[in-house]
């Protein structure tokens, strides 16, 4: 603790603590880092500049060369199911089981609709029955000689198709509080985005209706069969009640243009000013910002090895001969 003096009578000098005197010191050794910081800031402000301006023009440039990508999408909602007619008492708790099994309603759920336009398998089917390929890799396609450009190699295969549509073109979101589910694609060409929306809602409703299809036909197989091998009539009864359940879910399968949803919001065609991606805007800014970054700490950097340099010159040679094994590299 630093004593002030003071001066009491012409012969006592008494010493008081200076009790403001550390903080006083803090602030002002503060002020000098805050100072010496800013100065050194001011030393490499064109180099500042010169990484700013730089990644900002880059940015530019390279934003501009991008193209843009559009995304057409539509919306859908699981049909609710619509039973027609009791279920079948008089079979007690299967009664109950094969009125749940029916669906004579055609009714989907959210989760099964996610997950079916989410498949390989939709996907697949998809490229191989509208022919995507060509479009999925337009820049390997040459559409003159309808075959692929002589540089490339090995043309791509559908796994290649499958990966570059799911990674980057196809978009499926769900909403459990609406109870609706948004399906789109992004391409850089706004007519082909709404076509291939369009070509997912159509499949996923075929694939739909082919499966309850499939699994009516069964039941009636195994029906008919079973008809065939009884003879008791309350019996047989029951079976042609089931049988009829049947044959009624497959004429509401058949007669459904999308099976197991409704479309609300059809897929459009977006805007030419409706794009998606990029967003230069911010590819600037974040380029911008990332650069004037790099040169604070650049310019950090230099003085540091600079102060090396003046302060400890012995200090600095020994970092400069255990940098010369990289030189050699």
């Amino acid at each position: 603790m630093t004593m002030k003096p003071t001066q009491t009578d012409e012969s006592t000098v008494k010493l008081i603590p200076a009790k403001d005197g550390p903080a006083i010191q803090a602030a002002e050794e503060d002020e000098i880092n805050l100072l010496d910081l800013f100065l050194v800031l001011l030393r490499h402000k064109f180099l500042i500049v010169f990484f700013v301006i730089l990644a900002g023009a880059g940015a530019v440039f390279y934003s501009l060369g991008l193209e843009n990508i559009y995304r057409s999408e539509a919306t859908l909602t699981p049909r609710e199911e619509e039973k027609s007619g009791p279920s079948i008492p008089s079979l007690g708790g299967l009664g109950g089981m094969m009125a749940g099994q029916l669906g004579i309603g055609g009714g989907g759920s959210l989760e099964k609709l996610q997950v079916v336009l989410n498949s390989r398998e939709l996907t697949l089917k998809i490229i191989n029955k509208y022919d995507l390929m060509p479009t999925i890799f337009q820049e390997e396609w040459n559409e003159e000689k309808g075959d692929w450009n002589a540089e490339v190699e090995e043309p791509p295969t559908l796994q290649d198709g499958l990966k570059a549509v799911k990674d980057g073109m196809l978009k499926v979101n769900s909403d459990p509080e609406k109870g609706t589910l948004t399906v789109g694609i992004e391409h850089k060409n706004p007519e082909i985005a709404k076509k291939w929306v369009e070509y997912y809602i159509k499949e996923l409703s075929e694939t739909l209706r082919a499966e309850v299809l499939h699994d009516a036909n069964e039941n009636k197989r195994f029906f008919t069969e079973q008809l065939d091998r009884t003879s008791d009539a309350l019996l047989k009864e029951k079976i042609y009640n089931m049988l009829a359940k049947e044959i009624e879910k497959e004429t509401f399968a058949r007669a459904q243009k999308y099976f197991s949803f409704q479309v609300v919001d059809p897929p459009i065609v977006p805007d030419p000013d409706k794009k998606v991606a990029p967003k230069r805007s911010i590819i600037c800014i974040l380029s911008v910002f990332v650069a004037f970054f790099f040169a604070v700490f650049l310019s950090f950097f230099l003085e540091f090895v600079r102060r090396i340099k003046t302060d400890d010159p012995e200090r600095y040679r020994q970092i400069k001969d255990g940098l010369k094994p990289w030189k050699r590299i």
